[in-house]
């Protein structure tokens, strides 16, 4: 089945250009804005109100907290989520003294969502000791969450080059019958905690146990030294070789599901990690350096560094220019570079090759990546056209069903929905299926 070409819309139904791209804005974009102007801080706040579906943000609060905040101005993002999670932990800590186990769980799991939230416009280079501690807190309010599920949400840490990846592993059940297993990767922008609010629950009712992971480069791993790389496979390999140690995992039902950057980070992986049974990426993201040409104007503003350029536009009272600089500060960071210049040499590396990819693959992407962004339409076409297993499929996830931006944060149930039956009917009735392309949604 071929999915037919939408038309892009307004949201009053009208047909829409395409809006032109600020150069930090990329992917991180949508053609449906919910609140502010600056396409970044809109893009995090529709992720932070998708996160309700599984109880890690309340669209009450969100609101309020967003209600504050001035378009484009990151101080007033960082003190508007600050309040709120000062607020919500307060009442969480209340309710676990009073010994209202439920109660307290479901506060902590939102404070960690309020807490983190500021993390997106503080800058690790010129705020590091901010960022520590702010994720500290955040962290302590989602690990003392995972104490009062039943079971509880077990903290695992990963011995990888001499440090460890730090993670969480999800029980679908009591005892150790091995179980299916989602290895869940974030993506550039995300930290592990961030994971449960995606998918964890999805998985736990489905009866998939689930690991979710910081890999070199996501959360607050660069200040261990644990930088982007290109080998993800390295890594992978090291979670791999974890879960396998595990009775309660299935050995031959371990399924691979990467968002954002992760769909380089889960492809590039499964291009060398054949114990892996299933591969999942929403979307696939063969060449990062195009990435951040194509995408996000890198190489502009790498010449516009160069010539000093950039220092006089941090000075400037544009909040939105400040907000998009702050977001080349974290990948700065994350990368391990002093320019811009040296991050696009780096990403060069960093490239997929879908021809050495043989197990099943899911290949997911929303409508406004795949129609409008062409590098991203062929590489998703082209991943389709030279994975080596009958088995793989692209589900395009349609704006009228809330689904079309980056990784689809927006509409997490259908996200869930799509994964976990395709992953049912692989595990469970292991028949090949003629490749296909689909949509999940007929109607335009």
């Amino acid at each position: 089945m071929t999915a037919t070409p939408a038309t892009t819309r307004s949201q009053n139904g009208r047909d829409a250009k395409q809006a032109p791209r600020a150069p930090w804005s990329g992917l991180h974009s949508s053609r449906i804005r919910y609140r502010f102007k600056v396409p970044v801080m809109d893009f995090f706040l529709q992720w932070l109100l998708g996160g309700q579906t599984h109880g890690a943000t309340e669209v009450g609060e969100s609101w309020y907290a967003a209600g504050l905040i001035k378009d484009g101005d990151p101080q007033s993002w960082v003190r508007s989520w600050e309040g709120l999670a000062e607020r919500v932990e307060a009442r969480g800590r209340a309710s676990l003294a009073a010994g209202h186990l439920v109660s307290a769980r479901e506060s902590l799991l939102r404070a960690y969502s309020y807490h983190r939230a500021p993390l997106a416009f503080l800058s690790p280079l010129k705020e590091p000791e901010q960022v520590k501690a702010r994720y500290a807190r955040a962290r302590a309010c989602f690990r003392d969450a995972c104490k009062l599920f039943d079971p509880p949400i077990e903290e695992v840490t990963i011995p990888f080059e001499g440090k460890a990846l730090p993670g969480y592993f999800l029980s679908s059940g009591p005892g150790n019958a091995p179980r299916k297993t989602l290895l869940m990767i974030g993506g550039g922008d995300t930290f592990v905690e961030d994971l449960y609010g995606y998918i964890g629950p999805a998985a736990l009712k489905r009866g998939y146990n689930m690991l979710m992971v910081d890999l070199p480069q996501q959360g607050i791993l660069p200040f261990d030294g644990l930088l982007a790389r290109a080998d993800y496979e390295t890594p992978v390999g090291a979670v791999v070789d974890h879960l396998l140690s595990r009775a309660d995992v299935d050995p031959h039902r371990i399924a691979m599901f990467g968002i954002s950057g992760g769909g380089y980070m889960a492809p590039r992986a499964a291009m060398y990690e054949k114990r892996i049974s299933a591969l999942v990426a929403l979307s696939m993201l063969l060449d990062v350096y195009e990435v951040w040409t194509t995408s996000m104007g890198a190489d502009k503003l790498a010449k516009a560094e160069d010539r000093g350029l950039l220092r006089i536009l941090e000075k400037l009272p544009v909040k939105r220019v400040r907000t998009g600089l702050t977001l080349f500060d974290v990948y700065k960071w994350k990368y391990g570079v002093t320019t811009l210049g040296e991050l696009l040499e780096f990403a060069k590396t960093c490239t997929v090759d879908p021809s050495r990819i043989e197990c099943p693959t899911l290949i997911l992407v929303g409508q406004q990546e795949y129609e409008e962004y062409a590098e991203s339409r062929r590489w998703q076409d082209e991943s389709l056209a030279k994975i080596r297993n009958d088995n793989k499929r692209i589900v395009v996830l349609p704006r009228n069903e809330g689904a079309d931006s980056h990784a689809a944060g927006t509409n997490v149930s259908l996200v869930a929905q799509v994964v976990f039956d395709w992953l049912d009917e692989l595990f469970d009735h292991p028949e090949p299926a003629e490749a296909e392309r689909l949509s999940t949604s007929t109607s335009r």
